[in-house]
């Protein structure tokens, strides 16, 4: 009997963890954070390199010419990831959603992310002098700084865009005279407006009215708070315990 109850009950929980591995917004978690792994281990590899191997073997400028080498691979790949998971979430979004034109989702949640950064940013120079820039991306607001960031306007602006484009009102049809991909670019030409300026309403609100930015609230109230948990043993309990529970739905910790 007893035997007959824990059958039962690992048989709902499976189905429950089934349902749940296929939830659209985890399931595209899962996809996106699979699809850059590599970049994850690459980036990974050049760290290790640079700060180990490359130092036991080279010194001077030899060194700094090979770490220059690696610092390029972690340029290209951990400190632009905050971008590249906003890109790769909106084109993963729309495969699940079965939408048709999954690669202009990735670029609107990729320009919807740019967006919501600051304009002006406070830089330190190489002789410590502190002052503000316009006009420039820095690696802080477009890397692992920007993951959560980049996690939240992925989906909720590819969810904006795709509703926005299933409204026939707003499509433009130019009939079958003209190319697949110009018709596709002008089917969506309304909706991206739309969306990108919507993204641009609530950044220019988070400016002016309260004088800070998306990037910066997600740090302050999301990334700092989940840092010190992680330095606490119960949070470190939590955490893993977590982690465990997601593989259950098809989700690795190593990917969180």
């Amino acid at each position: 009997m007893d035997n007959t109850k824990n059958s039962a009950f690992i048989q709902k929980f499976a189905d429950f963890a089934a349902k749940m591995g296929n939830q659209i917004y985890l399931k595209t978690l899962r996809d996106a954070f699979a699809t850059i792994m590599p970049l994850y281990i690459l980036a990974g590899i050049a760290v290790l390199l640079n700060n180990t191997v490359f130092t036991w073997i080279f010194s001077g400028d030899m060194l700094a010419n090979f770490q220059y080498w690696g610092n390029l691979l972690i340029n290209g790949t951990l400190n632009i990831s905050g971008l590249l998971i906003a890109a790769v979430i909106g084109y993963c979004l729309a495969i699940n959603r079965e939408y048709d034109n999954p690669l202009s989702s990735a670029v609107v949640a990729m320009a919807s992310l740019v967006i919501m950064m600051p304009t002006t940013v406070e830089l330190t120079s190489v002789n410590e002098v502190t002052d503000q820039f316009t006009n420039v991306l820095p690696f802080s607001n477009l890397g692992t700084g920007a993951m959560f960031a980049g996690i939240i306007v992925g989906l909720l602006f590819t969810e904006l865009y795709i509703k926005l484009s299933t409204i026939k009102a707003l499509k433009i049809n130019l009939g079958g005279q003209v190319p697949p991909a110009v018709s596709k670019s002008f089917n969506v030409l309304i909706p991206v407006m739309i969306t990108l300026g919507i993204a641009a309403i609530v950044s220019s609100i988070f400016a002016i009215a309260f004088g800070t930015d998306l990037i910066t609230l997600i740090t302050t109230f999301i990334q700092e708070p989940l840092r010190h948990v992680g330095t606490s043993i119960w949070g470190v309990i939590v955490l893993y315990t977590l982690g465990n529970l997601l593989w259950l739905f098809g989700i690795h910790q190593s990917v969180i």
